[in-house]
């Protein structure tokens, strides 16, 4: 006889990743644009507001279209992952190119923010991963253990 056990629906993790990686970045953000506003300006406030947004639309776009894929077909997913990212590099570029021919923002602040910015959220994330066992977006609550 077949198990007619109700499946589980996938878990969003690649969500729940971003979700994080997004709390963290309004973190740091509002200290980041403070320190650089009062610094440089208010033209590297709004670069460093510009670069934390495109890094959270980013993360959260890559779990949008990770998610899909590994729900539909779990066969594509590396595939679509390498493509994926190419795209969204090419789009974060296009993006960065439209926000310098604007010239309201100052350039420098706005790349190096946008670098910096991305391999430091994940190195805060990868260092929550090490000391938990499991991102915080990830851990079980308690609850569900003992059910």
């Amino acid at each position: 006889m077949a198990n007619l056990e109700p499946v589980n629906p996938v878990d969003d993790i690649e969500s729940r990743i971003a979700r994080d990686l997004a709390r963290r970045a309004a973190i740091a953000a509002p200290l980041v644009i403070l320190i650089l506003g009062l610094w440089r300006g208010p033209s590297a406030a709004l670069a460093v507001g510009a670069a934390f947004a495109l890094l959270v639309g980013n993360f959260l776009l890559a779990a949008a279209i990770l998610g899909y894929v590994a729900r539909q077909n779990p066969d594509l997913l590396m595939g679509i992952t390498l493509f994926s990212f190419v795209l969204r590099l090419a789009l974060i570029t296009v993006i960065g190119i439209g926000i310098k021919s604007l010239d309201v923002v100052d350039w420098p602040v706005f790349c190096i923010t946008l670098v910096i910015g991305y391999f430091v959220l994940l190195i805060w994330e990868m260092r929550s991963v090490s000391f938990s066992l499991a991102s915080p977006g990830l851990k079980p609550k308690t609850k569900e253990i003992w059910e």
